[in-house]
């Protein structure tokens, strides 16, 4: 990472996903965004809780909404048979990514069936008052799946979004290390960062035309950011020596129960629990968090000011 000044002109976006997923979610992206600390979240449109999410949103005008376009969990906006190469039997998304990869490897994903269940997404925010900030996506799969990155595309010519995050984060943990703060993270997530960078490189190009935070935090550590612990992070990313963004990505929610037959019927399982969410939420609202985000409020931004 090139220094460029001693000057501390680093600048932030402390981002949530899921929004809409539940309640719980909704709740913890409320109070996080009302405590100053929460700058942007993406909204999952078939959440359970996704209307409740836009009309809370909208009392927030500061905090930036994207969209989390999702292929993978739920049931389509769209009518199911009209969209067959990425539902199920009856008619659900597949609720694995590994099935969603194996299909695309072998050719059984329709980029059309992609693109017309993400354009209702995209209709079902701007139809409820709020345009998207930006393109994320369900364990992205707008970057992992070669026909979703053609679809986001698409979309971006069709509804004038030039945002969309892409995954550039061991330059991060290189610097925190030289820092002297260790980030470490199972293999697994280890194995699937590297993949979310290959991809994100390979896109480059083919995306050139969007915007998108030059560094990303949070898949490494998924699940692993806790107070007090993680204080130190959150001042490396505030005091970073180069004029550049990077997006902080949390998963945050109050306690609620996975596990519910009723939830894993049509959402699936989640690596991410009640247990790590609440534990990011609490880490967000401590007031050490909060006294440093209120002291360096100028550097916080959302997707719309890249």
């Amino acid at each position: 990472m090139e220094k460029k000044s001693n000057k501390n002109i680093s600048r932030l976006i402390i981002h949530s996903d899921d929004f809409g997923l539940n309640q719980s979610v909704n709740q913890a992206i409320f109070d996080t965004a009302k405590a100053g600390v929460l700058t942007s979240a993406s909204l999952m449109t078939n959440g359970m809780a996704s209307e409740e999410a836009i009309m809370g949103a909208l009392k927030y005008p500061e905090l930036g909404v994207g969209i989390h376009l999702n292929i993978l969990r739920g049931r389509p906006l769209s009518n199911p048979d009209k969209i067959p190469s990425i539902v199920d039997k009856d008619g659900c998304f597949f609720n694995s990514i590994y099935t969603l990869l194996l299909r695309s490897c072998m050719g059984l994903i329709s980029e059309q069936h992609i693109y017309d269940e993400y354009r209702q997404q995209v209709l079902f925010m701007i139809e409820n008052g709020l345009k998207p900030t930006h393109f994320d996506g369900e364990k992205h799969t707008h970057i992992l799946l070669p026909e979703a990155a053609r679809a986001v595309k698409r979309l971006k010519g069709e509804f004038d979004i030039h945002k969309v995050r892409l995954i550039n984060e061991t330059e991060m943990i290189h610097y925190c290390l030289s820092e002297g703060i260790k980030v470490d993270g199972t293999i697994n997530q280890r194995l699937k960062l590297c993949l979310l960078e290959y991809r994100s490189r390979k896109l480059l190009k083919y995306w050139q035309q969007f915007i998108y935070p030059q560094h990303t935090f949070g898949v490494l550590v998924s699940g692993k950011i806790c107070h007090p612990n993680s204080i130190n992070l959150l001042n490396i990313f505030l005091n970073l020596p180069v004029s550049e963004t990077i997006e902080w990505m949390f998963h945050i929610g109050y306690p609620f129960n996975y596990q519910k037959p009723q939830f894993t019927k049509e959402f699936g399982t989640y690596f991410l629990d009640e247990t790590s969410r609440n534990q990011e939420l609490k880490f967000l609202l401590s007031k050490e968090v909060i006294e440093i985000i209120q002291n360096n409020k100028t550097q916080l931004i959302t997707y719309r000011e890249l």
